[in-house]
């Protein structure tokens, strides 16, 4: 359909075009005969002789033009002409045209070299060439709408022109030949350009005219839609009127009964009193069931009402009525309804405010239905027994338990004497009840012993202060039985608070306590070596990395593992390999004496833990030690068998803070002592292994750099996508050590931090910042923002509030620039705090920033309890941009960053991949080694003058 209508325009477009294209060559004929006019003038005032020739063609030209004129206007005008027909002679009288001139400018040309000889070539210029050019340019102005005419006009003209040339190429020069030919080139091109333009905008002017006519009929479908639809509001409004008629007259109607229904009513409510005061005399609630509608009503003693409807009579007795009692109150009710009884009468627990009441109903039905003597309405009262039945269930429960109970039980009068004893408690010491009946509470046990006398003195007397007693103790009864039993005697008061009673219970520990020591050793311990297991280790590790103490601030994980030993295993015996792990066990108890911990793992995997604070010994010459004892040949089955070990060492807090990076470096390092070919030492190699290794003591060079000022700050640009700009910079500090130089800061920030040094540094970084902020504001750079990376130790030693107001100070500066980036760490502890003292920043115009967001402790407490306006994602997701899960995570970071109307910043940015993920998914300040790495304070100042995206 589409196809046919293209045609159909397509045509219709043609035929106009031919029209169109028609009036214009009428135009065209006209300025045809002005040019030759011109041409006939120009050249008969500067030659000297006439051309016949010449005025015969022009006079030719001329007679077709009016010729042609006049066949046009008639062709236009008249019905019955064909467009066809029109085309026809339009394109025949532009060739014929065409041909005059061309012969017209060949004999102008041969006249004016041969001929005339004052004809110099500027005439050549004027006669033919600019001749050609007014036709042409005439041309392209009338005809190119049909383009073949102006072809048929050009292609002749010009055709003459390059005949000449090549005729008599020694009668013009090369220049003038070349500038015509350009020049010819130039009017084709332009025509050609024409055409398409005049081509393109009748196109567009027809399907203007179509659109046009369309609307047209549109407006016209819109107004008669729009008479229908005023005959639709006249008649709803007719309709209306009707309606509001009505209503006036039932609202009449309901005043009236409205009325009567009032007088009803207030009878109504003078019953209503009279039953309420008798419900509430008798202490009774009554219900009404309409079994008919399904809906039952219940009126309470306080004059409550409440109503509920069931689908169902099964749903009635569900919610109700206790699972238990349920099939007893329908086999009662059931005989009721049939008839069967005068009423009803159970007692059964319904379900109440959340709990199971006991309640005595009596009810009756009080209408049936005349036909078929089916109930239609049920009346009742009920009666709430819950406490009777609670009371008598407590006395049958006390005595259960007190007979049944797997505890020894007893009863003291207020001499601490037995007044009842239960079953368990004579079989647990071993006297019967008879025997015991009387007697004070100690005088069964052995209490010749100093210690035992103490201790039931200590008892006796925290009973008569306190009322209340509850230990661990041993007990040798009379009996012959010794037991650790655990003891708890309470008092029992009476209305003015005197002791009347004592209560105790015995649990019998003895058997506990000891499978409790041997679930522990197996627990903790390996059966086969007699060495704390791996669970037992990982216990201890986790204590002594927690621990604050300060002789556990540095110990070594060392990790050994036993060469070849499943080859060994092969070669002799399981029987051989287990003998084989137990002198190794043995040898690593003598040889180290001072470990903290010595464990046996798993296969052929042991591991020692040794403090490194407070031994002459260094870590090097203790594993030294190892392999130099292992170097001892071993005796199995009998047998000498050399045993080399491989040592892995990782070093706290140097090489991991947490067991499980201690574990996995000091793995990694017996994985590589393993692939050197065994019995060697291996030390987790990071730098800080390598510093250890060198003899440096950062500890002591740390506070010497503090004096002698080493430390530089580096600051790290952050870039804005969305304004193209540069958004600030991150201060990093950087430790120019006098031997080692750089030292980056994950080298030596978790030992300031461990030997209170980071506030120290941490001040020094404030100061510097904000120094240089000001140096940059007196550059004229003021849209900045630089943040600075504030550790949990100077958040809570309350120092970091005098030290910003102090360097605000110094340099005269407000806080609008500076940024604090806060760790999740730094918020755990002291919440009231450190809530406080980040509204005391924030008044100060400092903005504060969470970093590292998602790789500890991450809780959401964090983003809505404290006063955040930047969230940083950390580098450990943004490495991993392309893989779907933390693709995801960022994902979600970037999210709830937007709805909780923070800033995002992704730090750690290296490669395009990155850049076009974050920048797709609205994350448009940017942090890395793609834009660039730490800059020095000239180096970032340079950046910061010279940088554009």
């Amino acid at each position: 359909m589409t196809d046919v209508q293209e045609e159909l325009l397509s045509h219709e477009v043609s035929a106009s075009h031919i029209k169109s294209a028609a009036h214009l060559m009428r135009i065209f004929l006209i300025w045809v005969l002005f040019a030759c006019f011109y041409d006939i003038s120009i050249y008969h005032f500067n030659a000297d002789q006439f051309s016949h020739y010449l005025n015969l063609c022009f006079l030719g030209i001329s007679c077709v033009a009016v010729i042609g004129w006049s066949l046009i206007t008639y062709l236009l005008f008249s019905r019955n002409t064909h467009v066809f027909n029109l085309d026809i002679l339009c394109q025949l009288l532009c060739l014929i045209i065409g041909c005059a001139l061309g012969i017209g400018i060949f004999i102008i040309n041969h006249s004016s070299v041969m001929v005339n000889e004052p004809l110099n070539y500027i005439n050549l210029t004027v006669l033919p060439g600019l001749t050609l050019s007014i036709v042409h340019i005439l041309g392209i102005t009338y005809l190119t709408q049909r383009f073949r005419y102006f072809l048929f006009i050009f292609i002749p003209s010009v055709i003459s022109i390059f005949f000449w040339q090549l005729l008599f190429p020694q009668n013009i020069p090369t220049l003038y030949n070349l500038i015509i030919n350009i020049w010819f080139t130039v009017i084709f091109v332009s025509a050609v350009i024409a055409h398409q333009h005049r081509k393109q905008l009748e196109l567009l002017k027809f399907k203007s005219d179509h659109l046009s006519e369309q609307s047209e009929i549109h407006q016209e479908k819109a107004y008669f839609l729009q008479s229908k639809l005023q005959e639709e509001i006249n008649k709803s409004q007719e309709i209306k009127q009707q309606l509001q008629l009505n209503n006036q007259l039932l609202e009449q109607k309901v005043k009236e009964r409205t009325y009567d229904i009032k007088q009803i009513n207030d009878r109504l409510e003078n019953h209503q009193a009279n039953l309420t005061l008798a419900h509430e005399t008798a202490g009774i609630s009554s219900w009404l069931w309409n079994i008919d509608k399904r809906t039952i009503s219940f009126s309470h003693s306080r004059t409550e009402t409440s109503d509920r409807q069931f689908t169902t009579h099964a749903s009635i007795f569900d919610v109700l009525i206790h699972p238990d009692d349920l099939e007893n109150y329908r086999q009662l009710m059931r005989r009721h309804l049939r008839g069967f009884t005068e009423r009803f009468e159970a007692t059964y627990r319904i379900h109440r405010l959340g709990e199971w009441f006991w309640i005595q109903d009596i009810g009756k039905v009080v209408a049936r239905h005349p036909a078929t003597n089916k109930p239609l309405r049920m009346v009742g009262i009920h009666r709430d027994i819950h406490k009777e039945k609670k009371d008598q269930e407590q006395l049958k429960l006390a005595a259960s338990v007190f007979d049944q109970v797997a505890e020894g039980v007893f009863i003291l009068d207020n001499n601490l004497c037995y007044l009842d004893v239960n079953p368990f408690f004579e079989k647990l010491i071993g006297f019967k009840k008879e025997q015991l009946i009387g007697q004070h509470i100690f005088d069964i046990t052995v209490n010749d012993q100093r210690e035992i006398h103490q201790t039931h003195s200590q008892l006796t007397q925290q009973l008569i202060l306190t009322g209340e007693y509850d230990a661990e103790i041993q007990e040798e009864f009379l009996s012959g039985r010794k037991l650790t039993l655990w003891i708890h005697i309470n008092s029992i008061t009476d209305d003015k608070n005197k002791v009347i009673n004592y209560v105790g219970i015995l649990t019998d520990l003895t058997d506990r306590i000891k499978q409790e020591q041997r679930l522990s050793y197996l627990e903790n311990y390996d059966l086969l070596t007699d060495l704390p297991n791996r669970f037992y280790f990982n216990l201890q590790l986790h204590h002594y990395v927690t621990n604050n103490a300060q002789s556990l601030k540095h110990f070594a994980v060392i990790r050994i593992n036993i060469d070849r030993f499943r080859s060994f295993n092969e070669f002799l015996s399981n029987h051989a390999g287990d003998e084989l792990l137990k002198q190794v066990s043995q040898r690593l108890r003598q040889c180290c004496a001072n470990a903290l911990l010595i464990s046996y793992l798993n296969n052929d995997d042991f591991a020692i833990i040794y403090n490194l604070n407070h031994n002459n010994t260094s870590i090097h010459q203790h594993t030294q030690n190892i392999l130099n004892t292992f170097r001892q040949p071993f005796v199995i089955d009998g047998q000498e068998q050399i045993i080399s070990i491989s040592i892995g060492v990782a070093v706290y807090p140097e090489h991991g803070r947490q067991i499980d990076s201690l574990n996995s470096h000091a793995e990694l390092a017996l994985c590589e002592a393993k692939r050197l070919g065994g019995n060697t030492i291996h030390y987790y190699a990071n730098k800080s292994a390598q510093l250890l290794n060198k003899g440096i003591n950062l500890e002591r060079d740390l506070r010497n750099a503090i004096r002698n000022n080493e430390f530089e700050v580096y600051y790290q640009p952050k870039l804005c996508l969305q304004t193209r700009r540069i958004y600030g910079f991150e201060a990093l500090v950087r430790w120019n050590h006098p031997e080692l130089g750089l030292i980056a800061p994950d080298m030596f920030i978790p030992l300031a931090e461990e030997s209170s040094l980071i506030t120290d540094i941490g001040q020094f970084v404030l100061f510097e910042t904000c120094k240089q902020i000001k140096s940059w504001q007196n550059m004229g750079f003021d849209n900045l923002r630089v943040s600075v990376n504030i550790v949990a130790q100077q958040i809570h030693r309350g120092q970091l509030l005098d030290d910003i107001d102090q360097a605000l100070a110094r340099y005269r500066m407000s806080g609008d620039m500076l940024e604090l980036e806060l760790t999740e760490s730094s918020l755990l502890d002291k919440s009231e705090h450190v809530m406080q003292l980040l509204r005391q920043i924030k008044e100060r115009h400092i903005s504060i920033s969470l970093d590292d967001f998602g790789t500890g402790y991450s809780s959401l407490a964090y983003l809505t309890n404290y006063p955040i306006d930047t969230l940083k994602i950390d580098r450990a997701f943004i490495s991993k941009i392309g893989q779907e899960k933390d693709e995801a995570i960022v994902n979600a970071i970037i999210a709830m960053g937007k709805a909780m109307g923070m800033t995002l910043i992704a730090e750690g940015v290296e490669t395009r991949q990155q850049v076009e993920f974050l920048e797709n998914q609205g994350c448009f300040i940017l942090q890395g080694f793609y834009y660039a790495k730490p800059l020095n304070a000239n180096d970032s100042t340079l950046f910061l003058s010279q940088y554009k995206f």
